[in-house]
C-alpha cells in the first residue's frame, strides 16, 4: 500500500525509538534528525525507510492507536494503553457493542474503543467540562473512527436510555455517585469498569459496588519494558510505576430472586 496525498502517517526514528505523527501535505516536517520533504512521500510504500537531510533514518508507517493516544493534546490525565487493553477485553467490547462512559477527559479511552468498533458500535460519553469535552473531539477526529460517537455533558442527564448498553466504564473524580446510574443503564449482562487514582477510594465505592455487581474484580497493571539489544538484553531501568487501580463488575439485579 502507498502513501497518498493527505495521509496521516508515523514517521518512526529507530535511532531514538520515538516517533512523529504527521499529516502528508506540501510542506517540509523538521525534527532535531533533520528536515524531510513531505510532498516526496506520495506513491511510496509504508514501511519504507527515508532519510531526513542529515541523513538519519526514519521509518514511514501509519499510527497505531497507542501512537495516537501518547501524542494526543491532554488537558487531562490519560488511561494508559497498558490499561485500555485490559479494559476492552474484560468488558468484553466488541466491533457493534454499545458503551457508556462517564468521565472523557482527553479521550484516551474513547479513541482506544473508537479504534476497535465498526459503523455499528456506538459510544456515549459524558465530560461536564467544555475544553476537556472539545479537547477530547478534536483527538478523536484524527484517527478517523467509524463508530457513532455522541459527546454529552453533565452525567446523569434526561436522555441517559436504561438497559441500554452492553458495556460502561468510569473515571470521574467521585465514582459512588454514578455507580446506580450506570447500573440501571446496563443491560442485563452488561459489565463495568472504574477507574480509581488512590487506593482509599476503593473503601468509598465498596458498598454501593457490590449492591449492584457481582463477579468483583480489582486490579493494577504494571508494564515492563525489555532492552532489545544483543548481548545486553534486560529490562529497562526506567517504567510507568503507577497510573491507577481498575475495578471491574458485572451486573445484578438489586432485588434477589428466590427460586
Amino acid at each position: 500500500m502507498n502513501v497518498g496525498h493527505g495521509d496521516t502517517i508515523y514517521l518512526y526514528s529507530p535511532e531514538k525509538s520515538r516517533g512523529w505523527i504527521v499529516r502528508v501535505e506540501d510542506e517540509r516536517f523538521s525534527t532535531d534528525l533533520g528536515t524531510i520533504d513531505l510532498s516526496k512521500l506520495v506513491g511510496i510504500e509504508y514501511g519504507t525507510i527515508v532519510k531526513t537531510n542529515k541523513g538519519r533514518p526514519l521509518l514511514v508507517t501509519r499510527p497505531g492507536p497507542r501512537e495516537f493516544i501518547m501524542r494526543a493534546r491532554r488537558p487531562t490525565q490519560i488511561i494508559y494503553p497498558k490499561d485500555i487493553g485490559y479494559i476492552i477485553h474484560v468488558l468484553g467490547i466488541r466491533h457493534n457493542s454499545r458503551v457508556l462512559e462517564v468521565g472523557t477527559g482527553s479521550g484516551g479511552l474513547t479513541t482506544g474503543i473508537a479504534w476497535i468498533m465498526s459503523s455499528e458500535g456506538e459510544i456515549t460519553t459524558y465530560e461536564k467540562r467544555d475544553d476537556f469535552r472539545e479537547a477530547a473531539k478534536k483527538n478523536l477526529e484524527r484517527i478517523g473512527y467509524e463508530c457513532k460517537i455522541r459527546f454529552r455533558g453533565e452525567f446523569p442527564d434526561n436522555t441517559l436510555e436504561k438497559d441500554y448498553y452492553d458495556a460502561a466504564f468510569i473515571d470521574i473524580d467521585t465514582p459512588w455517585t454514578a455507580i446506580p446510574h450506570v447500573h440501571g443503564a446496563l443491560k442485563g449482562y452488561g459489565r463495568i469498569g472504574i477507574l480509581l487514582p488512590t487506593y482509599s477510594q476503593l473503601e468509598k465505592i465498596h458498598d454501593t459496588f457490590k449492591k449492584h455487581f457481582a463477579h468483583i474484580e480489582t486490579v493494577e497493571i504494571f508494564l515492563r519494558n525489555l532492552r532489545f539489544s544483543k548481548g545486553k538484553i534486560r529490562p529497562e531501568f526506567r517504567m510507568i510505576g503507577y497510573t491507577a487501580l481498575l475495578v471491574i463488575g458485572i451486573k445484578k439485579e438489586v432485588e434477589e430472586l428466590t427460586t
